[in-house]
């Protein structure tokens, strides 16, 4: 049974985030979603990494901009893994899963991002099954501008009705939004509007049963073997 949710970096509680090896167990678990970060090296290509420095993620320091892809390839995320190409995390994920692709946009952090995102979409053949969403929703509006035939969304912590007539005029189709905020109003509100919830981050028992309400909701989870079990359970699976 495909299980209807969001693979967080993959699955980042058992793999490295935002590698190949996660996106890999994301699909094998039966996850019908999959969200990734997307940022450009010095050199203009588009890398996965969720922060805008490698600190985090690698024994290296340093911002993501400042180093070249082949710096960043000899980077190892975890100790272990290669820092994926968005190509290459579309490439496997192609025929698979729907694809969240979150820009990692602040500003005019990235000269750039918004057409080389939409150049690997459009090399890799997979217009129909990504989406393209961030906190920067300038970077989102740029986008649209770009292509109007990619399908994007908004990310905002809170549940409200203020992003509706932005999203009217770009034709953004999803919004991300944390779990705490959701309330049947805002539910209802979206659906008329034909706007896709996307909850986050749904880890643990309250919020999996707050969601569980909202069968429309795709749910973004980092434990997805736990998720997998209630969404079972849930839909009487097991």
């Amino acid at each position: 049974m495909k299980i209807k949710g969001m693979a967080h970096r993959g699955y980042p509680v058992k793999y490295p985030e935002n590698t190949i090896s996660a996106f890999k167990a994301a699909y094998e678990l039966g996850f019908t979603h999959l969200e990734l970060d997307v940022q450009l090296s010095k050199d203009g290509v588009a890398i996965i990494m969720h922060d805008t420095t490698v600190d985090r993620m690698t024994d290296a320091r340093g911002r993501v901009k400042d180093f070249t892809f082949d710096e960043l390839r000899d980077l190892k995320v975890g100790g272990k893994e290669i820092i994926p190409t968005l190509e290459e995390a579309l490439q496997y994920a192609k025929n698979k899963m729907i694809v969240s692709i979150e820009l990692k946009q602040q500003g005019d952090l990235y000269d750039g991002l918004e057409a080389e995102t939409l150049k690997v979409i459009e090399k890799t053949g997979m217009m129909d099954q990504v989406y393209v969403n961030s906190f920067d929703h300038f970077a989102i509006i740029k986008m649209r501008e770009l292509s109007d035939e990619v399908e994007l969304g908004l990310i905002q912590p809170g549940a409200t009705p203020a992003v509706f007539p932005l999203m009217k005029e770009i034709k953004a189709k999803y919004l991300s939004v944390k779990v705490e905020f959701l309330t049947d109003a805002f539910v209802e509100m979206c659906e008329t509007r034909g706007i896709q919830i996307i909850a986050w981050p749904i880890n643990h028992t309250w919020q999996f049963k707050k969601v569980s309400r909202y069968p429309s909701i795709i749910s973004t989870t980092d434990h997805l073997e736990t998720f997998k079990e209630r969404f079972l359970a849930l839909n009487n699976e097991i």
